[in-house]
């Protein structure tokens, strides 16, 4: 009965034979939509560190301008097609000695910041050694596709130059990697895709070109922080890759350069594996910058890059 002698109505009756929940209900699933919100918010966190590492690593800077040139005479200069319809610029500046002495074509991948504008004088110091030229810019610098490049993206972009190092060079022989800084990382992670992606080259030279991202950041004024190695989203592990390279090496680094220590390129050389003919060799040029190793190094620079080529293309 309900109050004063009458009968329960529908929704008391229904109201008297269902069982109350107890409030206890709401805390699992308030539980797990503040596991979700944490979730979600670290996620969104992580995405934002990862995009601070990528611009922090390649500084790309579209108003340096302090060693812009021009393209040199006689480049020839084209877009190479990626198949989600991106585009990689790239240069090739023929040697001038005939093709008839097969000269050697070096595919040069220039470091963070810099691009083929940046690095005319490097492609020709490099062209006056009498090497034919190949270069490219990763997407997201000069003219490539614009976007914030990643180690992964980069390295996509440095296989497909490959494949025009190896159109127009059908002979291994004659196929060399030349990379400086974070150039030369991903030359050696090239190096260490070996018959992967059926890459085969006469020899690699990285120049001023550090272990790894994680050991950088170790020097810096957060490189206290415990467990800063896994926090690191672009590893650039050229120790670990070097070691996975058969080809020849040449290392050359300054030991002025104030952006990488030169024991790096030290590290590097002693983490080599079996290289082909145990041509493995360094160059440490005193007084030598990050950038200035070629001008520097003068006849010693050329003389080891030629004496390295001949051996490698042994």
């Amino acid at each position: 009965m309900g109050p004063g002698g009458q009968g329960l109505g529908r929704e008391d009756r229904l109201s008297a034979v269902r069982p109350r929940r107890s409030a206890g209900w709401r805390r699992p699933a308030l539980a797990l939509a503040v596991a979700l919100g944490l979730t979600s918010a670290a996620a969104g966190g992580w995405t934002h560190f990862d995009s601070w590492q990528r611009e922090t690593i390649f500084r790309i800077d579209p108003e340096q301008l302090r060693w812009y040139s021009e393209a040199p005479e006689g480049t020839e200069i084209f877009d190479l097609a990626l198949d989600n319809g991106d585009r990689v610029r790239a240069w090739y500046l023929p040697a001038t000695r005939s093709p008839q002495d097969r000269p050697p074509t070096v595919l040069y991948l220039h470091g963070a910041r810099w691009n083929l504008h940046n690095s005319v004088f490097r492609l020709r110091r490099w062209h006056e050694l009498g090497f034919n030229m190949l270069a490219i810019d990763y997407r997201g610098f000069g003219e490539s596709t614009p976007l914030l490049p990643s180690e992964d993206s980069a390295f996509d972009d440095v296989l497909a130059a490959f494949a025009e190092l190896r159109r127009r060079e059908p002979d291994p022989s004659r196929r060399f990697v030349y990379g400086h800084s974070l150039g030369g990382a991903l030359a050696l992670r090239l190096g260490a895709a070996g018959q992967t992606d059926r890459v085969e080259l006469a020899g690699i030279v990285v120049e001023s070109t550090f272990t790894s991202i994680a050991d950088l950041a170790a020097q810096m004024r957060w490189g206290w922080l415990p467990g800063l190695r896994f926090l690191v989203t672009q590893p650039f592990d050229s120790e670990r890759h070097i070691a996975s390279v058969d080809e020849p090496i040449l290392l050359i680094h300054g030991t002025a350069d104030r952006l990488v220590p030169h024991a790096m390129s030290e590290r590097l050389h002693d983490a080599a594996g079996a290289v082909r003919g145990g041509v493995k060799r360094l160059l440490i040029v005193d007084g030598a910058s990050h950038s200035g190793v070629s001008r520097a190094g003068g006849e010693r620079y050329e003389r080891a890059v030629a004496e390295f080529v001949e051996a490698a293309a042994a």
